[in-house]
């Protein structure tokens, strides 16, 4: 029996050990409700004893208990938790042994019938609920335990310590008899779910197996009438050998092949090596092999033939036979057109490859021009405002490069690692900016992106990281740190964070409502990738971008 079902087995017990009780726990409980009703009733009408009806009804709090024992049996979807429902249920009977006795001494009415019914409890928890036995120890001495504490608290332990001993005795005694007896009920059924098990198990085998024997037998007889048509009418060829390496059978497709290379026409019966003298030893070594261990063998091998060399693919199958190998098949298809096909493919890959290489490369030469150019015009340009506005574009410029050189870079064209962009990025920014007192720490999590995500991801970046270095921090403002920091927060949504401990954002801050282009453009970003933006100015500015990563989807 395999380890796995084996370890299944206690569960799948404990599953049928309760499901077999629900019969007897619901007419046994209904029994125990109806005598307890007629009990109170009788008391009340024909003996008419007030004061200790008073005592029993305390006792009817137990009621509640047992009528949710039966009813929670009726509902299907609640069977897989019986056991855990069973249990909550009998540890509620704890409270209310307490609630019954607490109040209650030695002069009550009916205080005499309190251990007894103590005790019917203990009896009807292992009588009744079929609860691992482990469960029952545990339950059970938990409302011995309730019993202590309720004699103790209603005096009887001072007053009458013989009493409260002799009550004890008769509970704990009847407990370890009940323990007992449930400890043989289940073994008893432990046995005997055993040899359920086991008859099923092999019953169902010799089923199986004589169906499999006569679906065999019906198969061989009729694919023994239809195996030479269907093996003809296959263009690859194939041919079957015996355990002494004699040939039985050959198709059409070569038979023909045969003659058109001067072998054997009639093979039948001959054995291998006179067919095909130059076969190799290897090739017996593996008729050998799966004559041995009945194992098939599918390997590539190239054929010298009289006009032509092919590509070929050998696939020798056994056939069994009583669970022995008395045959082996063997297939030979000429892969050479597929072949030529694949190389042509894996060539085509190689070439487009090194084109779309080679086009991000000059895109990014191309990017570089531009730049060059827009640096230039700065340098040319006496109006600050404009050499503002070249060296912000010339920096959206470079985020863009940036991923052309990822791309190139990279051995994905689809996908680029986007911690290795951002972090060029982030170094790119600081040697622009290059301030000593202002660091620039990043934290990234590993994570492939398209460039559909990881442009704008880029420009976003740029846009607040330079914000950062240009407003965080006037002049008179000490060391500050801005922090880049990329994290996973679900396997498919990341979060982009950029912070920093400068002097914030003005009061009266609006995202939607700013002049500034750069803060435009992110906010155009974040609604085209479908994320969001929350931004924070407490001790410093804080903007979290929280996205979809389309990359994930991809894969």
């Amino acid at each position: 029996m395999p380890k796995n079902s084996r370890s299944a087995l206690p569960d799948e017990f404990r599953d049928y050990y309760l499901r077999k009780s629900l019969p007897a726990l619901r007419i046994g409980l209904t029994l125990t409700i109806i005598l307890f009703a007629l009990l109170i009733v009788s008391n009340y009408f024909i003996f008419n004893k007030p004061a200790e009806n008073l005592f029993f009804r305390r006792f009817s709090l137990i009621l509640p208990i047992f009528l949710l024992s039966i009813l929670v049996t009726y509902f299907r979807r609640l069977l897989p938790y019986l056991q855990p429902i069973f249990i909550i249920l009998n540890l509620l009977v704890c409270p209310v042994i307490f609630l019954v006795g607490y109040k209650a001494d030695l002069n009550t009415p009916g205080y005499d019938f309190f251990f007894a019914w103590v005790m019917l409890l203990v009896f009807g928890l292992f009588t009744f609920y079929r609860l691992h036995l482990r469960d029952l120890l545990i339950i059970g001495g938990c409302q011995i335990l309730s019993f202590i504490l309720t004699i103790t608290w209603n005096g009887t332990l001072t007053r009458n310590p013989l009493k409260m001993i002799n009550s004890l005795f008769f509970i704990v005694a009847g407990y370890s008899l009940v323990a007992i007896l449930a400890i043989i009920i289940e073994k008893l059924n432990w046995k005997n779910f055993i040899h359920r098990k086991a008859l099923s198990a092999h019953y169902q085998n010799l089923l199986i197996e004589s169906k499999t024997r006569l679906k065999a037998e019906e198969a061989l007889q009729n694919n023994e009438t239809q195996l030479h048509n269907i093996l003809d009418a296959i263009p690859d060829w194939i041919y079957v050998v015996d355990e002494q390496y004699r040939i039985v059978m050959l198709n059409s497709a070569l038979k023909s092949e045969h003659e058109r290379q001067g072998y054997y026409e009639d093979c039948i019966g001959k054995k291998i090596t006179t067919v095909y003298p130059l076969i190799s030893k290897k090739a017996l070594q593996e008729f050998d092999q799966i004559f041995r261990y009945g194992q098939m063998i599918l390997e590539k091998q190239d054929f010298e033939l009289v006009d032509r060399k092919i590509h070929g693919e050998v696939r020798k199958v056994p056939i069994f036979k009583d669970q022995k190998v008395v045959q082996i098949i063997t297939i030979m298809r000429d892969r050479s057109r597929e072949q030529e096909i694949e190389d042509l493919k894996s060539r085509n890959i190689q070439q487009k490859e090194m084109m779309i290489r080679e086009i991000h490369h000059r895109v990014k030469n191309n990017l570089a021009i531009v730049i060059g150019l827009l640096t230039l015009q700065q340098k040319l340009s006496n109006n600050d405002e404009l050499k503002r506005i070249i060296r912000d574009i010339e920096l959206r410029i470079r985020s863009m490069a940036l991923i052309h050189e990822q791309l190139y870079r990279s051995e994905s064209f689809e996908q680029i690692p986007i911690e290795q962009y951002l972090a060029s990025l982030a170094s790119n920014l600081g040697q622009v900016f290059g301030v000593p007192r202002i660091h620039l720490i990043t934290d990234l999590t590993p994570a492939l992106m398209s460039i559909d995500v990881a442009l704008p991801i880029g420009i976003i970046t740029n846009e607040l990281v330079t914000n950062a270095f240009k407003y965080a921090f006037p002049s008179d403002y000490g060391e500050g740190i801005i922090r880049l920091e990329l994290s996973k927060k679900t396997e498919d949504e990341l979060s982009l964070t950029i912070s920093d401990n400068g002097t914030g954002l003005p009061a009266n801050f609006n995202i939607d409502n700013t002049p500034s282009m750069g803060l435009f453009i992110v906010r155009l970003l974040v609604e085209q990738l479908e994320g969001k933006m929350e931004i924070v100015s407490q001790e410093g500015t804080l903007f979290r971008i929280t996205f979809k990563n389309q990359a994930t989807f991809n894969q």
